[in-house]
């Protein structure tokens, strides 16, 4: 799985410093708190296996994918992405624009109970919403409500936003994990942190960092009865040993990435793909050094063959993809610039840079968060070779590049990210003003600022069209970084396992476990 700021499996934890190593070394469940949450489960417990683990259980600091995940079974947001990529209800069951689209009002579900059996109100969620946006709290979703100036209730079941201009993007935001709605008591006690207090599905049970994560269903969840007793999601080191575990019956799922491995899986075990809303991306330290020189970095985008790299890495088994990679506002060329590869071009562009005989840079790789991307590297790094441009890599172990990434230390940097179909979601965190992930963005304008902030005004799709394509134009045309591919994830199941999808939306994947059975 992925990580919606930018990292397979990112940790996070320059994000809230502390956390990780308050809990790193032991075993946290709800208590002891659950000897009669233990009374409640039945012995239909789901085993799902998984490279990665859980880092976190804070929704409001999150990144690592599986945290989303998880913690997606136990919060529910005002709003969600179905698997056609459109906004429907969750805690919101309608809502409504007015004053040009700068005002917000969503009516609240009613009869909603947290896993601390009290009901959720319209104060839970201004101070859920609060909260992200705090700046101590340091929610990399925070982006996704620059535009607002006010949150207030509006009685027991209305919330209302208030923007500083029309933001027509703001429902996607309002979507993520990121912004799940949380008891208010809860966030003034300051438990939310060890305690994860949600509406969801699932509660949570146990968490044994790097093994595994346990929940159990919330017998008051709003949504119906939950089938399944308890799901475990359960840490184990390769995709091939995950395999091994299906097919010996202690895990009944198996989360995949490699399409070689679920080759080998028997036919007889159902699975499921899905083209999910992630895009793999070189990103590029763009404000000093070799890499501040546009040409130098377009030559790189002009020597990079991104069909060969899907192959290679994937085994062709996704697409090659521009910055926007999904959705109505799919980039279409993937490149403003040398869209397949142009060895001319990127030798006139080495010879613009001053370097005419190449250059030399670095690029950081984890085979530990993502197991394809030393085969991106390796391949890039004979394509650009052939210009003259000298790639070496470096591959580290998953904490020492979350930690590189995060702070900017690095010239360029393999990395799989989370997409969105709204653009503006997508790179308002990295590019425009006040950016979160500014830092390992690596490169700022304004006019790219501009742009965001064009086309998140603008309400006409016309309109909209027209200012992403212009976005993405630049940041392609200028190589801010160089985006790669999107691929398939995998979910192979036992066959005692009934009604669960993959969804689309990564950050949900596992969504459907509420309507999951094992028989």
């Amino acid at each position: 799985m992925k990580s919606f700021t930018g990292l397979r499996g990112l940790a996070s934890a320059a994000l809230v410093m502390g956390t990780v190593g308050v809990f790193s070394g032991g075993v946290l469940d709800a208590g002891s708190a659950s000897a009669s949450t233990s009374a409640r489960v039945a012995n239909s417990t789901l085993v799902i296996g998984t490279v990665n683990s859980v880092q976190k259980i804070d929704p409001d600091v999150v990144t690592n994918f599986l945290d989303f995940e998880a913690l997606g079974l136990i919060y529910n947001t005002l709003v969600q992405q179905n698997s056609q990529l459109q906004i429907v209800p969750d805690l919101a069951t309608s809502w409504s624009f007015a004053n040009a689209n700068r005002q917000l009002t969503l009516q609240l579900r009613q009869g909603v109970k947290f896993d601390d059996g009290s009901t959720m109100t319209s104060a839970d969620v201004v101070a859920s919403l609060d909260r992200a946006l705090a700046t101590k709290t340091a929610d990399p979703s925070a982006s996704f409500l620059a535009s607002v100036t006010k949150i207030s209730a509006s009685g027991p079941n209305s919330v209302v936003l208030t923007m500083s201009h029309p933001d027509v993007s703001i429902l996607q935001g309002l979507a993520t994990v990121n912004l799940g709605i949380m008891p208010a008591a809860a966030i003034k006690a300051g438990t939310i942190a060890t305690k994860p207090d949600g509406t969801g599905p699932f509660e949570f049970s146990k968490w044994v960092p790097s093994t595994s994560f346990t929940l159990t269903a919330n017998p008051n969840y709003w949504g119906g009865k939950v089938s399944l007793g308890s799901v475990e999601l359960k840490t184990i080191p390769t995709e091939q040993s995950i395999s091994a575990a299906l097919q010996a019956g202690t895990i009944q799922m198996a989360l995949l990435s490699q399409p070689t491995v679920v080759s080998t899986i028997p036919q007889s075990y159902p699975v499921q793909h899905v083209m999910d809303l992630s895009y793999r991306a070189l990103q590029l330290q763009d404000k000093v050094g070799i890499l501040a020189n546009v040409n130098a970095r377009r030559a790189i985008a002009c020597a990079t063959d991104r069909n060969q790299i899907l192959q290679d890495s994937v085994f062709g088994d996704g697409k090659v993809v521009g910055p926007v990679p999904l959705g109505p506002y799919a980039t279409n060329p993937v490149s403003a610039i040398c869209p397949t590869p142009n060895l001319a071009q990127a030798r006139k562009y080495l010879a613009a840079s001053g370097h005419p005989s190449g250059f030399t840079f670095t690029a950081i790789t984890s085979t530990d968060l993502d197991s394809t991307s030393a085969a991106q590297a390796i391949a890039m790094q004979s394509q650009l070779a052939r210009v003259g441009i000298k790639m070496n890599i470096q591959n580290l172990a998953a904490n020492a590049y979350i930690q590189d990434w995060l702070k900017g230390k690095f010239q360029a940097a393999f990395a799989e990210n989370g997409a969105s179909p709204s653009p503006y979601v997508m790179y308002g965190r990295y590019f425009g003003k006040g950016a979160g992930l500014a830092v390992p963005a690596g490169y700022s304008s304004k006019s790219l600022q501009q742009e965001l902030l064009a086309g998140d005004v603008t309400s006409s799709a016309a309109g909209q069209t027209a200012a992403w394509k212009k976005l993405s134009n630049d940041l392609t045309g200028n190589a801010v970084w160089i985006w790669l591919f999107d691929s398939y994830d995998f979910a192979v199941m036992s066959p005692s396992v009934h009604g669960f999808t993959l969804s689309p939306v990564n950050t949900t994947q596992l969504s459907s476990l509420a309507n999951t059975t094992l028989k």
